[in-house]
């Protein structure tokens, strides 16, 4: 069991929980409290873990204002179709379900 302590982030200057482990982050900023013990390939995985984006059309720092803008209301407009799917779905299947149990 590991124990819990509080450090001053180097980053920000703000206090923060730490286990002592590589992959301690920042409450307050997000960034490594020791950066210095992580190599740079270790680096990259923990982002990609933690990012796990589910949009399609992933957003980027890079990317334009109307880019970003215009990834946002696809991303939006695809995530309600899909739930409208799922509710037609579970409509259609309610609808079936006490069809059959009047039917009888």
């Amino acid at each position: 069991m590991s124990q819990v302590s509080e450090i001053k982030c180097p980053q920000c200057g703000q206090w923060t929980m730490w286990k002592g482990r590589v992959d301690d982050r920042c409450i307050n900023c997000g960034e490594f409290i020791e950066p210095q013990r992580m190599p740079r390939e270790v680096e990259e995985k923990i982002e990609k873990e933690i990012k796990k984006d589910h949009d399609y059309f992933a957003r980027k720092p890079s990317d334009r204002e109307l880019t970003r803008q215009t990834k946002k209301f696809f991303n939006s407009l695809r995530w309600g179709i899909y739930y409208l799917e799922l509710a037609f779905f579970a409509f259609i299947t309610l609808i079936l379900f006490l069809i059959s149990l009047f039917a009888a």
